[in-house]
């Protein structure tokens, strides 16, 4: 790859003068060497460094995208479709729009708020932090900031610069639990692995759903998964003193639901002769698990897509009134549910 100081030789002229022509300071250059350097750069196919632009206090075309993960991920983050399907929309968007896209991926806040504060950057879109964390990162940033599944339950606390892109969580795990009602199930159990976020909302929903049917509550109805491997098995193993009784699994995400099904036939109790199980969010692998799992399909793309066009409305001085867009969810009937006799 051919380098300033290369070009500069072969044009007779000094590096700042081909630095100034490539960043546009052209105003102490002649035309004709303007023309000159602008047709050898072409020649050479000379491409810039788009580091050096990103880390000055001029124009940037670097868009971060920053993933808060949790505990559960004992490998990799972007092993979960849902993180995997977002981030390849994301920078397919990123890219059509002339920007580049930078990733960090961290358990700690503290590193992705210096880190979104280190690089000179456009904009910021953010997956899956929490309100609170969502709201600090806003305030100490100067660039358009847009949430994925940031976890609003409202849009009023909002800051200025704030603008999400989620599901109604609590209206979808309604609209599931009713289904299941409806279906004639009256033993349901929500599995979720956060009090908090998305799966608490949906598990809201669904608690919301059996209380106006009159299904107490009171006994188990929700289990919140441990991040230890240990004591999540034996969460599990509960479940299987549950088999042939008429129960069935709302776990709030596939991947969840995979887990639950895998452990369940594993030890000798059938999906869904025994026990029913269905999820959440229609990743890629649903319709390939033995059995085929019940779920409720959100469009994972097109949060992509939205996000990517709301910050880019954002940065081009377009003054946007909507300041949360909630995507509707579909339910998807396959084979893991089994009606009670």
């Amino acid at each position: 790859m051919i380098t300033i100081k290369e070009i500069a030789n072969i044009m007779n002229v000094s590096p700042t003068t081909v630095a100034n022509v490539i960043h546009g300071r052209t105003s102490k250059v002649s035309k004709e060497n303007v023309e000159r350097i602008q047709q050898a750069l072409k020649e050479h196919n000379y491409v810039p460094k788009m580091g050096l632009e990103a880390l000055t206090k001029g124009k940037t075309r670097l868009i971060i995208v920053v993933i808060h993960t949790t505990k559960r991920y004992t490998q990799t983050t972007v092993g979960d479709p849902f993180y995997s399907q977002t981030i390849c929309v994301l920078e397919e968007e990123i890219r059509r729009a002339g920007y580049y896209m930078m990733l960090y991926i961290d358990r700690n806040l503290d590193n992705i708020f210096k880190t979104a504060l280190s690089w000179n950057v456009a904009g910021i879109i953010a997956v899956t932090l929490s309100k609170t964390n969502y709201d600090k990162l806003c305030s100490l940033v100067d660039c358009p900031v847009v949430g994925i599944d940031t976890f609003m339950e409202d849009t009023a606390s909002l800051p200025d610069q704030g603008y999400h892109v989620t599901l109604d969580d609590i209206g979808a795990g309604k609209q599931m639990a009713n289904y299941l009602i409806n279906t004639g199930f009256s033993n349901i159990i929500v599995i979720s692995d956060a009090k908090i976020g998305s799966s608490a909302l949906r598990a809201a929903g669904a608690k919301a759903a059996l209380k106006e049917h009159g299904i107490s509550t009171e006994k188990q109805w929700h289990m919140v998964l441990d991040t230890q491997k240990r004591r999540r098995d034996s969460q599990y193993n509960s479940l299987l003193a549950l088999a042939g009784k008429k129960y069935v699994l709302f776990c709030t995400a596939d991947q969840l639901a995979f887990e639950v099904i895998g452990y369940l036939n594993e030890h000798g109790c059938h999906v869904p002769r025994d026990i029913s199980v269905c999820g959440f969010d229609d990743n890629p692998y649903a319709e390939f698990c033995i059995p085929k799992l019940t779920t409720m399909h959100q469009d994972i793309a097109r949060k992509g897509e939205l996000a990517s066009e709301l910050l880019f409305r954002l940065l081009s001085g377009e003054k946007v009134a909507e300041k949360a867009i909630h995507l509707p969810v579909e339910l998807v009937v396959r084979k893991s549910v089994l009606p009670p006799d």
